[in-house]
């Protein structure tokens, strides 16, 4: 049984890479067909190995380009499917379509997804979100701004940004209080003693007998009426005098140490594995008569 399958690429080159490897793999000159659109604005296609032929002459380049793809389909898809490849190829896209058997439909799938291949069904999305509801066999061919424009909005919405987050260890530094020293002053009382020596006079008045003769001093003596003797004495007086006796010095001794901080941080690593290519990947693939 035929199968045929078609695969979508964004540019001419990748489009000829791709055949290239078909050929290499065995896959028949004559089994391989090209839909494009030239950024000239030309339009030409080649099926079943025979020599391209421009599609923008002619009454009508839409319906020409939907009349190559009845050609090749017949009615083996419905118009919604038919006119996404016959609107790629008017926005300037390349189509590749090879006509494979039992034997080699995997191969030629596999390598159409090895070379750039586009997914017609994200395609289909992205025309739509843009506006497109069907095929229009009237509108023109896109021009080559038009083409580059697109492909590069195709390009970065077919972008997945996976960010690696990695967590980083910050060590600052905080002042915190450990303890301290308090200084307070206060005046105590206590009783003191100190040992003094004190000089004292008292005066003794003594009587003794005698038998002399009287001198001119004893009757000197004898003239005087009276006289007063004073006695005298030491007592103790207490005074008062602060003096520093000691110091407390208070202050601070700053030192410097290093103190390694561990901890864990974490990273998201993407891993990235190459996926053998099924059938949900590969181009889509229809049968034919």
């Amino acid at each position: 049984m035929a199968t045929t399958l078609v695969g979508i690429f964004d540019n001419y080159a990748e489009a000829q890479k791709a055949v290239q490897a078909l050929a290499q793999a065995g896959i028949k000159q004559g089994d391989i067909s090209i839909a494009r659109n030239e950024p000239a604005g030309k339009g030409y296609m080649t099926y079943g190995g025979a020599k391209s032929k421009d599609y923008t002459t002619g009454n009508s380049i839409g319906n020409n380009i939907a009349n190559f793809f009845d050609g090749i389909f017949g009615t083996d898809i419905n118009e919604d499917e038919r006119g996404i490849y016959a609107e790629s190829v008017r926005r300037g896209s390349t189509l590749v379509i090879v006509n494979a058997n039992d034997q080699t439909v995997d191969r030629v799938a596999d390598l159409l997804n090895q070379n750039g291949v586009v997914d017609i069904d994200r395609r289909a999305a992205q025309y739509r979100a843009s506006g497109y509801k069907q095929y229009d066999s009237k509108a023109p061919l896109y021009s080559a701004d038009q083409i580059q424009s697109e492909h590069q909005t195709f390009a970065k919405q077919g972008e997945v940004a996976l960010p690696v987050i990695e967590e980083q260890l910050n060590i600052g530094k905080q002042v915190v209080q450990r303890g301290g020293v308090r200084v307070h002053t206060r005046v105590t009382t206590r009783p003191v003693e100190e040992t003094v020596n004190l000089r004292e006079e008292n005066v003794t008045v003594n009587r003794r007998p005698v038998d002399r003769a009287v001198t001119e001093a004893d009757v000197a003596a004898a003239q005087q009426s009276d006289f007063t003797v004073t006695e005298h004495a030491e007592k103790a007086v207490v005074g008062k005098e602060a003096r520093v006796v000691e110091e407390v010095i208070v202050g601070k001794n700053v030192t410097e140490r290093q103190e390694t901080v561990r901890d864990t941080v974490r990273r998201s690593d993407v891993e990235v594995q190459q996926t053998d290519i099924d059938a949900t990947t590969k181009p889509k693939a229809r049968g034919a008569n």
